[in-house]
């Protein structure tokens, strides 16, 4: 579906008619940002872009289209939205921002919502070509990979296209999609092709939800999104002890950043990973940029 056709589907008020009227570039956008009483932008891949002729959202417009979003039911995604974020048909992501209703010192949920951001999720085929030998060696042996990226230089984008490849290559994969942008799950269906041997874990706390696939679905390989806490590192070491192998990735630029991370050093010192594949944003997201082995030294493939 077009991003146009998409945003046209979802917006409400005037926001409609601000997005019908918007110029082609919106088709190249990353992301769109919808904030109260602000320009309506779009980030491409060649920077910001201004949509809608100057248009300024209300909070009518704001909430209507989440509402929208939602179908009609922001009750049935409380869930999401006190993780600030909700997940709509395509897998795209909706971050959401508002003042929080607080419960015991925690986020309950949010109200009076003033923005919003659209973060377009796009199937690359072909988009982990550049990495499937380092995940797979010569020898055909499955290697523990940590594949890192900043925000927007294609960590998951590469991530889904390797699932995909390795699931149509025979190995049994279990996916625990926390927030719902590796599969683009909705209502519980997958929007993304993953491959005919995925198993999908949807919305799911990493940790457990890692722990429940290793005891549930008997996989060759765990695949997870953005790891980062102890309670992650925690289940990845039990994980790996059983003989199973994971993928996952995280933020970060350089194994500098890596090793700054505390929940890291556990992983780092004992070795766990055996391909730490760090990608950049240029020229194009996706690129492979550095790739170190075990030891944390240069490796090839």
């Amino acid at each position: 579906m077009k991003i146009k056709q998409l945003m046209m589907q979802y917006a409400a008020g005037g926001l409609r008619q601000a997005i019908g009227a918007s110029e082609a570039e919106i088709e190249g956008a990353l992301e769109i940002r919808i904030r109260l009483g602000k320009p309506l932008t779009a980030r491409t891949a060649k920077g910001e872009i201004a949509l809608g002729g100057g248009f300024l959202p209300t909070m009518q417009d704001i909430v209507g289209t989440l509402e929208k979003m939602a179908s009609h039911s922001l009750y049935a995604f409380d869930a999401e939205i006190k993780s600030g974020f909700i997940t709509i048909a395509g897998g795209h992501r909706v971050g959401i921002c508002g003042r929080v209703a607080l419960e015991g010192g925690k986020i309950k949920t949010m109200r009076h919502i003033s923005g919003l951001t659209v973060r377009i999720s796009r199937q690359i085929i072909g988009a982990a070509s550049a990495v499937v030998g380092q995940v797979c060696g010569d020898k055909g042996e499955l290697r523990n990979t940590l594949i890192v990226s900043p925000p927007g230089a294609g960590k998951t984008t590469v991530l889904r296209d390797l699932i995909r490849i390795l699931s149509k290559d025979g190995y049994n994969i279990s996916v625990v999609d926390e927030r719902s942008e590796i599969a683009g799950s909705h209502n519980g269906v997958a929007q993304n092709d993953l491959g005919p041997r995925t198993d999908v874990l949807d919305a799911a706390p990493k940790a457990e939800g890692m722990l429940l696939m290793l005891r549930a679905m008997s996989p060759d390989i765990i695949a997870v999104d953005e790891i980062g806490h102890d309670a992650d590192v925690d289940a990845l070491l039990a994980i790996v002890c059983c003989g199973v192998k994971i993928i996952a990735t995280c933020h970060g630029s350089n194994l500098d950043d890596l090793r700054t991370k505390p929940a890291f050093a556990p992983l780092l010192a004992n070795k766990i990973f055996d391909r730490y594949i760090f990608l950049g944003a240029s020229p194009k997201p996706g690129t492979v940029k550095e790739v170190y082995d075990r030891d944390l030294r240069e490796a090839t493939a």
